[in-house]
């Protein structure tokens, strides 16, 4: 596939003069995911918008792999970021899961190229990039620290398997909705948010 020159504006906002370079071609590369999808990413394209030899981002990534680990490694950090942010202030366990769910469900509606990547099968093997699997444990790891608090305090054994249920009704419902095979709307729900509170409903008994 034969990339496009990058139109002037587009050069002149990623044109790399001095600082860090990395950082340069991961906001240009999640730019071009983010206009022209997974297909329009290049090594030779970045080199093109951000002003550089051709060479030059070979220096930070070896293959297109390693570049498409590298920015959905940035997703999940924003990812992370976003749900920490939500629930902050959050009232109890119940309402913390429910805004966490509702980030990440608003975070991949906001971001769809971006959560795509992050979950698609271009990155399906975690194990040969072990920062983004790290990175990529965030968003988990904030459920499970929600529920384990509280099962903690009532010395219960299953925070686990809870944390393992919600976050696959967080993904799934996300999934579905990103992919648009499940309108909230369609169940009476004013918002994401509300469609998010009633569905947590049927863990009520679990969060309290």
């Amino acid at each position: 596939m034969t990339t496009a020159a990058a139109p002037a504006d587009f050069q002149k906002k990623f044109k790399y003069h001095h600082g860090n370079l990395r950082d340069a071609l991961l906001s240009a590369a999640t730019h071009i995911l983010e206009t022209k999808g997974i297909d329009g990413l290049s090594l030779r394209g970045l080199a093109k918008a951000t002003g550089v030899t051709q060479a030059a981002p070979y220096s930070h990534f070896r293959d297109k792999d390693e570049l498409l680990a590298a920015v959905a490694e940035t997703g999940f950090q924003r990812l992370a970021l976003q749900m920490a942010e939500d629930a902050t202030g959050a009232a109890g366990t119940r309402q913390r899961i429910e805004k966490l769910v509702s980030s990440y469900i608003r975070f991949a509606v906001n971001n769809k190229p971006m959560f795509q990547l992050m979950f698609g099968r271009e990155l399906s093997n975690l194990k040969k990039y072990p920062t983004l699997a790290m990175t990529a444990g965030k968003s988990y790891a904030l459920i499970s620290a929600a529920l384990s608090k509280r099962a903690a305090g009532e010395g219960r054994q299953d925070a686990r398997f809870l944390t393992v249920a919600i976050w696959s009704l967080c993904h799934g419902l996300t999934t579905l909705i990103v992919e648009e095979k499940l309108d909230p709307a369609g169940f009476g729900a004013g918002s994401t948010s509300e469609f998010v509170e009633k569905t947590v409903e049927i863990f009520a008994a679990q969060l309290g």
